[in-house]
C-alpha cells in the first residue's frame, strides 16, 4: 500500500468517525425530544400513520398489527439482509469485518435497551383495540439493524461502481420497507423509526470507522 493509499484511507475513516458523532448528536436530540412529548414528534407520527392509511387504506387489514403481514415481511426481510451480508464477507474470507458487524449488531441492541427505558416511550396503542404493548418503543431496533447492515455494505463495496449504486438501491428499499413494516406493524410510531436510523447510523459509522482503520483495502477499495 503506498503513501497516498494510505493517507486516503484514513481520511475516509476519519469521515466514519465524524459521521457516527454527528448520528448520535442528532439521536441525543430526538430522544430529547421524544422524552420531553414535544408536539412537533406527535404531528410528525400523526402525519405519518395518516398517510398509511391513505396509502394501504383501514388500519385493521390483514398486513397491520403485531403477527400482520407486514411484521412478518419486516422480520424477514430484516434477517435475509443480516444472513446476506454476514454470508457474503464469510464467502470472501472477512472474517474480521463479519465478526465486527456482529459486535456492531450486539451493541445497538444494548444502546437500544438502555435508551428504551430512559425515554419511556410507550408502544402505539394498537387501531383495533386489542391490548397495548407492556414495552417501550423507542427506538426500533429492527430499523437500527437494517440501517447498519446498509452502511456496512456500502462501506464494503468498491465506490462509484455500479455495484455500489445497486447496493445503495437494494439496501435502501429494504430499509425503507423495514422501516415501514414497523410502523404497520403497530409495533412503533414513526419517530421511533427515524431514531432506529440513527442509531443504526451511530454504530454503523463506528464499525465503518474501525475497518478503516485497521485495513483499509478491506473496505472495498481493492479493484474488483
Amino acid at each position: 500500500m503506498t503513501g497516498a493509499e494510505a493517507s486516503a484511507g484514513a481520511v475516509a475513516a476519519s469521515r466514519h468517525l465524524v459521521a457516527s458523532a454527528v448520528s448520535a448528536v442528532a439521536l441525543l436530540v430526538l430522544a430529547v425530544q421524544v422524552t420531553a412529548r414535544s408536539d412537533a414528534v406527535r404531528t410528525f407520527d400523526a402525519d405519518a400513520r395518516a398517510w398509511a392509511d391513505r396509502s394501504l387504506g383501514a388500519p385493521d387489514g390483514p398486513w397491520a398489527g403485531a403477527g400482520g403481514w407486514a411484521d412478518l415481511a419486516g422480520s424477514a426481510l430484516l434477517a435475509a439482509g443480516v444472513l446476506a451480508v454476514l454470508g457474503l464477507l464469510l464467502w470472501r474470507r472477512r472474517l474480521g469485518a463479519a465478526l465486527w458487524v456482529l459486535a456492531g449488531l450486539s451493541v445497538q441492541f444494548a444502546a437500544e435497551m438502555l435508551l428504551e427505558p430512559l425515554v419511556g416511550r410507550p408502544a402505539p396503542v394498537p387501531a383495533d383495540g386489542g391490548p397495548q404493548d407492556a414495552g417501550f418503543s423507542f427506538p426500533s431496533g429492527h430499523m437500527a439493524s437494517a440501517t447498519l447492515v446498509l452502511v456496512v455494505v456500502l462501506v464494503m463495496v468498491r465506490g462509484g461502481t455500479w455495484r455500489w449504486w445497486l447496493s445503495l438501491g437494494a439496501g435502501a428499499l429494504l430499509v425503507s420497507a423495514v422501516g415501514v413494516s414497523r410502523v404497520l406493524a403497530e409495533a412503533h410510531h414513526a419517530v421511533d423509526v427515524a431514531g432506529g436510523c440513527l442509531l443504526g447510523l451511530t454504530v454503523g459509522c463506528a464499525v465503518a470507522w474501525r475497518l478503516d482503520a485497521r485495513d483499509p483495502n478491506s473496505c472495498g477499495k481493492e479493484a474488483r
